[in-house]
């Protein structure tokens, strides 16, 4: 049995009897895992103290079963009664315990065999599996090879027309984008235009046309939110909020 430490990619192209037999594995380990699931409280585990020499087994649906006896038992002496049949009582509890392990074990085996079936019919695919995927991925690495190259060649038109650009709104300044040949890059991939055909304000700010000093109107979009200018106060008059006029004199202006 091939024992796969990474399991089989859903997407391996396999044969119509290979993935039936997958499907067959899958649904037996989904089954296991439901019926673990449902049926967890009647799992024995060892409930020993630290401490303790002798291990002791059990589980949540004994222990259950175990309180309810006692407070029949209690009930029982409290009435007058017989007490309840201990053996009965929690021979119903151990039965589904040991019905829990018997099923359990089965599926596992269950799951075991499945899983052998389907890895050794993997296995006999794999080499020509393989072919056909080196094949594939030669195909894809020629398509990749040509995006690029057109995605290179489409980069020196986008650069070539950009620095062209350059020399029009500068009126012959420079006949390169700002930021050719920039460490943190050209960032050509934000030219963009609005509807009126003209550089956007935002991609001028991140292609640094804002810092040329002199450029002509007309193919930069003018930046939406301009400064306010302030008019200059010649004589600025101090103002104190926190000051209160209360014991100072007559002539402190406030």
């Amino acid at each position: 049995m091939t024992n796969y430490i990474v399991e089989p990619p859903h997407d391996l192209p396999l044969s119509t009897k290979v993935k039936a037999l997958r499907k067959e594995y899958e649904d037996a380990k989904a089954k296991l895992s439901t019926y673990k699931r449902e049926n967890a409280k009647y799992r024995t585990r060892d409930v020993s103290m630290v401490g303790e020499i002798k291990a002791r087994f059990s589980s949540p649906a004994l222990e259950d079963a175990k309180a309810e006896l006692k407070a029949l038992e209690i009930q029982a002496v409290k009435d007058g009664k017989a007490l309840p049949d201990k053996g009965a009582f929690l021979g119903k509890v151990k039965a589904k315990s040991e019905e829990y392990d018997r099923t359990v074990s089965a599926l596992e085996v269950f799951v075991a065999r499945a899983r052998k079936e389907f890895s050794e019919a993997l296995s006999d695919e794999l080499v020509p599996m393989g072919h056909k995927e080196a094949a594939k991925a030669a195909q894809a690495r020629e398509a990749w090879e040509k995006a690029w190259k057109a995605a290179q060649a489409a980069r020196e038109t986008l650069e070539k027309h950009a620095g062209l650009f350059s020399y029009c709104v500068t009126a012959g300044g420079m006949d390169t984008h700002p930021r050719y040949g920039h460490s943190q890059g050209d960032r050509l991939e934000y030219w963009e235009l609005n509807k009126d055909g003209l550089l956007t304000w935002e991609a001028s700010q991140e292609l640094d046309y804002d810092q040329i000093p002199e450029k002509i109107d007309g193919l930069i979009e003018p930046d939406p939110n301009p400064p306010v200018v302030e008019e200059f106060n010649y004589n600025p008059k101090p103002r104190y909020f926190i000051a209160s006029p209360d014991g100072y004199g007559s002539n402190w202006d406030h």
